[in-house]
């Protein structure tokens, strides 16, 4: 079996495991990093759900340690992402904006190069040429990339306070649940009222949080971020 096929059925099969932290991280120590990024690349179009979401967080570990060891690849990765959400790519861009997310929450230097952009995917701007993601499930994937930057970076994210509280009236309620977990690490004060009109929401969504993907409904999320706002 060639090299390149090996790793990727070894990243794969260790994202698909259920202790995929602990395989994982032995392969970060087996493998060169920049040989980790095109199968990372594919797990994102894996038939998994889960194996997506642990190819997005794993994303962040292994292009922190590339650029420790050559920012200039980790570089050339970010613009990757970013050329697959450019509409003259041709490609559909499935999984990078959360893979963009996870990345900037992972590094303070690349979130300070890369952060505005992200956020310009969910600014939607008249009259001006923008970034705005129109196909909701890109636009979902971007969202839930600024809201993960949130947690760890609040002050990257939070000129996009306002964007963020214009989803919590979203006919979608998993832009509307990921607004609510934005807004909590935020701790955007802001959004007290809004948030407030949404403890009732009974619409259950799947969400991807702490490396874990969690069901629950938007009034839990706006509830949980009401409480992170106040210090409960």
């Amino acid at each position: 079996m060639a090299v390149g096929r090996q790793i990727k059925r070894a990243v794969i099969e260790a994202l698909a495991d259920e202790d995929w932290e602990q395989k994982f991280s032995v392969l970060m120590k087996e493998y060169p990093m920049q040989s980790l990024i095109a199968p990372l690349f594919s797990s994102l179009c894996a038939p998994s759900e889960i194996v997506r979401w642990h190819g997005i967080s794993s994303f962040g570990q292994v292009v922190d340690r590339l650029f420790a060891e050559d920012d200039a690849r980790a570089r050339i990765v970010m613009r990757r992402i970013m050329w697959m959400l450019n509409e003259e790519s041709g490609g559909c861009g499935w999984g990078v904006p959360e893979a963009m997310g996870e990345i900037t929450a992972s590094n303070r230097v690349m979130a300070d190069e890369y952060g505005r952009i992200l956020l310009s995917y969910i600014h939607e701007a008249e009259g001006k040429p923008e970034n705005y993601l129109e196909f909701t499930l890109l636009l979902r994937g971007a969202m839930w990339g600024v809201a993960r930057l949130a947690q760890s970076r609040p002050d990257i994210v939070a000129p996009a306070t306002d964007d963020l509280i214009k989803f919590l009236v979203s006919n979608d309620p998993v832009l509307v649940g990921i607004a609510c977990w934005a807004l909590g690490g935020l701790k955007a004060k802001r959004a007290v009222q809004q948030l407030n009109k949404l403890t009732g929401n009974g619409n259950i969504i799947n969400l991807y949080m702490d490396r874990q993907l969690r069901s629950g409904t938007v009034g839990q999320l706006a509830q949980a971020a009401l409480e992170k706002i106040s210090g409960e």
